[in-house]
């Protein structure tokens, strides 16, 4: 019995070193390699190709419409905006959300993905309390992270924000945002974990109050500014597994950094912080920690600011996207549609979200509401001296 093992085993041994590593097999190893690596050469030179025949391709813009209004009071625009459905078939076939205010516009294409998992949400400005909060949400392995954190995320800060929880010192709404943000992703890792659901977020929100501007990142979405002289600043990094700190905190907590056309977590994820992704965050491969950055308004002078998933940054970098919106500031969604439509004609392969904030705007309605406010004080104080003048007198009468 012994001696018939050991001839298989013999065997076999035989049959992997005559067959599996004889020259011909190496051959055609080395060949597959060959062939997939030349596939990608392929796929990139049609992405470049497409992005130098559209670069300057003209841009239809659509009227306004009543249904893009939305209100000057703090209000949750739901899920992204208004569903318009299919858009102009002859260039493409997707699916868009749009959503406009006085001081922002945002606009979502599906693009070439075959599921839409972009989201974004808005608090608009109240101009009684001077603050507004503004996020987009990049989701990856499927709708439900990004669904649930783009509901679930605002309607606790809309909560926080009525119980008065939002001081003006930004270390205070620094904790407070990173409660929130810790609270929604562990509700999230709990659901997805019994629905068995792996798909993930990553997030860009930005928080204003008064001239203080917070921004909060999570991933690879990213916030660009650019001022009223036309410098731009950039507002976060990118939060990739190939950075020295992220990838050493991977390591530290027992993971790997390794590359498949991209730098990725566990040979899986292309961002190293996101929302969700329960069995990577549940090993500490991930974090769901916001990086934030905080700007002073009167210091940088922002003239309008744009927040955007990876789908835009992809074929855009900073500089030719804030030249972009710069030029179509005053068209109706102040080049948000208009810059989404440009990403995906030069070759975005994403989902593509643009959202543009008219901080110069904002400021200029902020001050008529303040001096309005102000006149309004000022007659309501006038008319009760002179009630209490004329109660006086007629006492004295």
């Amino acid at each position: 019995m012994a001696y018939t093992v050991s001839k298989v085993l013999a065997s076999v041994i035989y049959f992997v070193r005559d067959w599996l590593f004889c020259p011909e097999a190496i051959a055609l190893f080395v060949a597959s390699l060959f062939f997939f690596n030349f596939l990608r050469l392929l796929r990139s030179l049609i992405v470049c190709f497409c992005r130098w025949k559209y670069k300057n391709v003209p841009i239809p813009s659509s009227p306004r419409s009543s249904k893009e209004s939305r209100s000057d009071s703090v209000n949750i625009t739901g899920n992204g905006g208004e569903n318009v459905g299919c858009l102009e078939k002859s260039v493409f076939r997707t699916y868009s959300h749009e959503a406009k205010s006085c001081d922002m516009a945002a606009f979502s294409i599906q693009g070439r993905r075959k599921t839409m998992e972009d989201r974004f949400n808005s608090i608009s400005h109240n101009y009684e309390h001077n603050h507004s909060v503004y996020a987009v949400f990049d989701g990856h392995g499927g709708e439900f992270a990004a669904e649930y954190i783009e509901d679930q995320l605002f309607r606790s800060i809309q909560k926080e924000l009525c119980q008065g929880s939002f001081p003006a010192d930004p270390d205070q709404v620094k904790q407070v945002l990173t409660s929130v943000i810790r609270q929604v992703d562990a509700q999230l890792v709990c659901l997805s974990r019994d629905r068995m659901d792996l798909s993930g977020s990553t997030g860009i929100l930005l928080y204003q109050k008064e001239d203080v501007l917070i921004i909060a990142n999570i991933g690879d979405s990213r916030a660009v500014m650019s001022d009223v002289k036309g410098k731009v600043v950039p507002l976060s990094t990118d939060h990739k597994p190939s950075d020295p700190k992220e990838q050493q905190r991977i390591v530290d907590a027992g993971g790997f950094v390794t590359f498949n056309g991209v730098w990725r977590v566990a040979g899986v994820l292309a961002t190293s912080r996101a929302f969700g992704d329960y069995p990577l965050k549940q090993r500490k491969f991930i974090t769901v920690e916001p990086e934030f950055r905080v700007f002073n308004a009167q210091e940088c002078k922002p003239h309008f600011i744009i927040m955007a998933s990876d789908g835009l940054w992809d074929v855009f970098s900073n500089e030719e996207a804030a030249q972009f919106i710069s030029e179509r500031l005053d068209e109706p969604h102040f080049g948000a549609k208009s810059l989404a439509l440009q990403a995906y004609y030069r070759g975005s392969l994403d989902n593509i979200t643009v959202m543009v904030i008219n901080v110069k705007r904002k400021r200029v309605l902020q001050k008529k509401f303040d001096e309005h406010k102000e006149i309004v004080t000022a007659a309501q104080r006038t008319a009760g001296e002179e009630k209490e003048g004329a109660e006086e007198n007629s006492q004295e009468l």
